[in-house]
This record gives C-alpha cells, structure tokens and sequence, in this order.
C-alpha cells in the first residue's frame, strides 16, 4: 500500500465524490479549515451543478448570519470541480458520499480506487458494512469508513469505521484527518450500524413501538422533550424520512443481517404509513402534518392506521422506556467492542444524536441512574414489551460490582 508523501500538517487536498446535502457538507467542513477541496459528480456538468450549489448553499448561510461573508468566499475558493477520473489522482484522502445503495458505492469506490492511487479512500456511509464495501477494493488496507452527521458543516460528530484489512497507519491518519477539520472522531468497530445508528434506531424504534401500542404521539413526543429532546421520535422520523428509514430496514433484511439489525419494531408500521403515501417531511408529512406556518399536529389519518388505546401509560414510565432502550443498546455496543470507551459513547450521543446534553451522554445517564437501578428497570420493561430490554450477564455483573463503567472510561484515541 502506498500513500501520499503530503502531511496532514500542510493543507490536505481532499475529494469528495457526490454532490448532494451530504457531499456539499463535507466539502464545506473541509475547505473550511484550509483544505483544498475537489467535489466530483458523475461527469463534470453534474460537477459544476454541484459547486454552484455549494455556492448556493454558502449564500444562504450569510445572508442567514452564520457565516461570514469572507469566510463563504475563501470556502468556495478552495473547492474545484471535476470528475473522478481526472481530479483525484493527487488527492490525500476521497470520501465517497452517493446515496445509501450497495451497487452505486461499490461502483463508485471501485472507480475511486483506480483514479486515486495514494489517497486514504472512505465511504460515508451511515450503516453499511465497511467490510462488504472492502470488497470493491484490490488493496483494502487503505479503505475505512467516515461517517459524517447532517448538516455535515455544523455537525461535530465523525464515526471513524475500522474494517477487518484497514492498515493501523491509514486510521491514524484518518484521525487526523477528522481532526484536522475540526471535528471529533470516535473508531467504531464494522457491523451493521456502527454505533450511531444501531443506538438513534433503538430510540426511534420505541417511539414507533409505543405509537403502534397505542400510545398516543403528543404522548411520546413530550416524554422525549421533557427528557431534554429538541425533537421527539416520531418527529425526527418525519424530518429524516419515513421512507429512507423504511429503505434502511429493508436492505439490512437483502444483506441477511440479524433480526435485530432490520429494525423490527417499525418496519411494519413505516411501510404503512408509505404505502399511505406519509414519506416524511420532505413529502408532504409522516406521522405529522407540517404546516409552513404554525405547530406540526399528528396526521389525523394516523388514527385508522395506530388507533389509540384507551389506557395511556404515565409520563414517567414513557420518559424512563425511551431512556432504558437507549441506554440498553449503548451499554450493548459497549459489551461488543463496537466503541472503544464509554466516553466515546457518550460524546457520540451528544454530538451526534442529540441526547439531552445535561444528562451528559447515555453511558453517563445509565452510570448516574445506577447500573443496578438500571437492570431492575430492564428486568421489568423485558417481559412487557420485549427481550431487547434484557439485561446480559455482562451488564448484570456489572451492576452487581458495583463500579458502574470506570474500567471503559479514559481510553484516549491514539
């Protein structure tokens, strides 16, 4: 394997390939920090529609006061359009960054590999097993996965995917890389979901587990907010799209993933609502309706679909149900190895998917609660709503020990 001579001290020259939201994103936050930046498309008008976006997009966020003037200027300066064959041949490191579909990134990354002989090359995909993608590669060595957060300029969140024949050298380098755009990196272990999306899925999930028990929505939605959520579940499954969550759990079923893995808990119920033609925000409303002006309100379709039931649970035992499935499937990427530290699952909650940050993260939550406390509140949840609640035997030592999870904290990255 070789790579670039250049050093992440001296500005990188970083590729981009595919120029929608997320691609635009990446691009900005590197060229933000001094990064030259070379944005591709599938040939080189689609390239240039995609820096004229980005010119678009960085209009916008001044007049919006969020950035200033000159900063959007020097921006658009350091990124150039071009295709694959002919602009990353002296890149560092290219991020592919087309949509969630295994046979287009496998194409793609295959493309990139043979256009870009020295550069790391990274997927940016959300989910998708850096493993299985390896498999488009002559040399895998140089490929991992970078797994930014929408918007990708403002997130500070970067999921660093370690595949089975990723080089040590190319994940140091690649943390430099993160850092060096100013963003901060967690290594997770390849799998379905990495760590990220397995725990947002667990509390999506419950939100529509509850929704289809009949719990009323204004009722999860101000369980998720009194915890400290800017968005309850069933709105954020609105604002990401019902149909893209419903595409998520069906390519995991075509990959023969686990179970556990194809989001059983709401595959039915967002097939329901897609088939009634609820896609999410985006295309005209999900579980809710959004008006341009005023409060969202719930569908009132909705009803025929997840009736409610005439006893509502408390309050509190909806707050403490999202909570617990949280915190459950984060103590479960713990026990897996999927992240290397409980601090690293704590930062990721926070800086990635939005938990409350005065709970300090959902480790810290699980840890201030009482991993005892904890398992007991498991042990009920398990027999009325399902096995994912289950303690494990490693959890229940655990909090028979009593240590809560000292020995996963303060492992710095390298």
């Amino acid at each position: 394997m070789m790579l670039s001579a250049s050093t992440v001290e001296t500005p990188p020259r970083v590729g981009v390939v595919g120029a929608g939201l997320m691609g635009l994103g990446v691009a900005q936050a590197f060229a933000a920090t001094g990064a030259r930046v070379v944005l591709c498309g599938r040939d080189q008008d689609a390239a240039l529609r995609g820096r004229a976006r980005l010119q678009a997009v960085l209009l916008r966020q001044v007049a919006r006061g969020r950035l200033a003037p000159d900063d959007g200027a020097a921006i658009l300066l350091r990124v150039e359009s071009s295709t694959v064959v002919d602009g990353l041949r002296e890149c560092d490191l290219v991020i592919e960054s087309v949509p969630e579909d295994r046979a287009l990134k496998n194409a793609v990354l295959a493309n990139i590999e043979r256009a870009a002989p020295n550069a790391i090359v990274a997927s940016n995909t959300s989910g998708l097993a850096i493993g299985g993608l390896a498999r488009a590669f002559a040399d895998p060595s140089r490929f991992l996965g970078l797994h930014f957060f929408s918007p990708a300029e403002r997130m500070p969140l970067v999921e660093i995917a370690v595949g089975a024949h990723t080089a040590d050298a190319v994940v140091r380098r690649a943390l430099a890389f993160v850092r060096g755009a100013g963003k901060r990196p967690i290594v997770v272990r390849d799998g379905p979901g990495f760590f990220a999306s397995r725990v947002f899925a667990a509390y999506l999930d419950e939100g529509v587990a509850m929704a289809a028990e009949g719990v009323a929505v204004e009722s999860i939605e101000s369980a998720a907010i009194d915890i400290g959520r800017a968005l309850g579940p069933l709105a954020m499954l609105d604002e990401t799209g019902i149909s893209l969550n419903l595409s998520q759990a069906r390519q995991a079923r075509a990959d023969s993933l686990e179970a556990r893995f194809c989001r059983p808990l709401a595959e039915s119920s967002l097939a329901r609502l897609v088939a009634a033609g609820r896609s999410g925000r985006r295309s005209g409303g999900g579980f809710f309706d959004w008006p341009d002006e005023g409060v969202r309100r719930p569908w009132p379709g909705l009803a025929s679909l997840l009736p409610a039931a005439a006893h509502q649970p408390r309050p509190d035992a909806l707050r403490l149900r999202l909570l617990c499935a949280e915190a459950r499937e984060a103590l479960r990427c713990l026990e897996e190895g999927v992240i290397r530290s409980a601090d690293d699952g704590d930062a990721a909650s926070v800086l990635g998917l939005g938990f409350p940050k005065a709970l300090g993260g959902v480790l810290r939550w699980a840890e201030d609660f009482g991993l005892g406390a904890l398992t007991q509140a498991l042990d009920r949840l398990a027999p009325a709503h399902g096995e994912r609640f289950s303690p494990s035997l490693w959890l229940r030592g655990l909090a028979a020990r009593g240590e809560g999870l000292s020995a996963y904290r303060g492992k710095d990255l390298p």
